[in-house]
């Protein structure tokens, strides 16, 4: 797997959580109400879903051994469940289980795709959040009508065919990428594949400022271990701000909320160093009880200003240790429900993630993306098989919904005519 360089030097675990909501600190701006509703029970169900991979994913990544990371599990998330819908049986179920969508039918996790990120995307004015999917399809394919139909009902999925042999249709899937992103990823993909049967993209972007304001900013040390230090630009409260947080033993969980206090970011820390074992068995439970049992407290806090890129150029390794393996082997099985007529085998051949993040003063902007290459076995498409009809045959006229034969012959020698 090969990342890209990061641009911050710091280390910490940025997950983007829903909070609760108080007071403009120092504002004097009307009181913006956010968007809240009772979830249904299939959101519940899709949050516990995402989150779910969430955390798998987060675990599977931690074995890489980078210092920094960063990434969209929803990001993911919504471009696997756009090829999910590309196949059944065995494989389907694959996808069903690592995608944490058990004890739900496909009908039933679509809705529920689409009716959480339609909350997200509503719940918070003062956010700027944009969720975007888009499939290009080899062109001279025609894309199974089913397919379609759930991708842009269910994801609102952009659908259009592409000339995956020309050098140039790269460009148009990154310029998606970076209208879609605001301008934050750019250059995703370094090629089309010629052997390309589909690509499957999912662009997500995020603009919150922080509900209470940074109003200092001056070097300080951020101690990467008990012995070593760096200096940073650190962001610093000059009054106190009300914080929810939670301690348990060493570890210690915080919201630093955006806006109305409907987005925030969960922060996890521990007190000595040891951040990497007490985090080998965290999991979905710990995070609810933390959120649940989180305190206000009244906190001048003191927070490093960073900026990132992170770019993964192919998960199929973490996503085959999570389960997902069919997938990403040749095979008959593979995306059935793709195309309307036969294809040589196809395989998913790369996950593509690139995510951005940049952290200051005013607030934070992330934007990241992830594309699904699915590819046929062969180079481009099958050339035509050539069919001499070059001996005696038998012919017929028939009607073909009915199978009623009309007329009805035989020709062994063209000569005799």
């Amino acid at each position: 797997m090969k990342e890209t360089a990061i641009l911050s030097k710091l280390g910490f675990l940025a997950l983007i959580l829903m909070g609760t909501s108080c007071d403009w600190f120092g504002g004097d701006e009307p009181q913006i109400v956010a968007n809240i509703r009772a979830l249904e029970a299939h959101e519940k169900a899709m949050v516990h879903s995402s989150s779910q991979f969430s955390l798998d994913l987060f675990h599977q990544l931690r074995k890489n051994g980078d210092p920094n990371q960063f990434y969209s599990p929803y990001s993911i998330h919504q471009a696997l469940s756009l090829a999910m819908n590309g196949n059944e049986g065995e494989v389907l179920e694959e996808f069903i289980k690592v995608l944490r969508y058990e004890g739900m039918e496909l009908e039933a996790s679509n809705r529920a795709a689409k009716s959480l990120t339609r909350y997200l995307l509503e719940l918070d004015p003062k956010v700027r959040l944009s969720i975007a999917n888009a499939i290009w399809y080899r062109q001279g394919f025609q894309v199974y009508t089913p397919f379609k139909e759930a991708v842009n009902q269910y994801y609102n999925a952009e659908i259009a065919p592409l000339d995956m042999m020309n050098p140039e249709s790269v460009n148009v899937i990154n310029r998606w990428i970076e209208a879609n992103t605001s301008g934050l990823i750019k250059e995703m993909l370094d090629r089309v594949s010629p052997d390309a049967a589909m690509y499957l993209v999912n662009a997500i972007y995020f603009k919150g400022d922080w509900k209470y304001r940074f109003t200092t900013t001056e070097k300080a040390a951020f101690y990467i271990s008990k012995n070593q230090e760096v200096q940073v630009d650190m962001l610093k409260y000059d009054e106190p701000a009300t914080l929810r947080e939670f301690i348990e033993g060493d570890l210690h969980y915080l919201e630093i909320p955006y806006s109305t206090g409907h987005y925030n970011m969960g922060i996890i820390m521990s007190n000595k160093f040891g951040l990497e074992e007490q985090l080998k068995h965290f999991d979905l439970e710990h995070l609810d009880n933390w959120r649940e049992n989180a305190k206000e407290s009244n906190v001048i806090l003191h927070f490093p200003k960073f900026k990132m890129r992170y770019k993964v150029e192919n998960l199929k390794a973490d996503l085959m240790d999570l389960g997902l393996e069919l997938p990403f082997e040749p095979s008959p099985n593979n995306f059935t429900r793709l195309f309307d007529h036969s294809t040589p085998n196809m395989y998913i051949s790369r996950v593509v993630h690139d995510a951005f993040i940049e952290v200051d003063e005013k607030g934070t902007e992330a934007a990241a993306a992830t594309v699904v290459e699915i590819e046929l076995t062969s180079a481009g498409p099958h050339q035509p098989r050539v069919l001499k009809v070059d001996r005696p045959f038998v012919f017929f006229i028939q009607d073909n919904h009915s199978g009623a034969i009309l007329f009805m012959g035989k020709l062994s020698d063209p000569s005799q005519l």
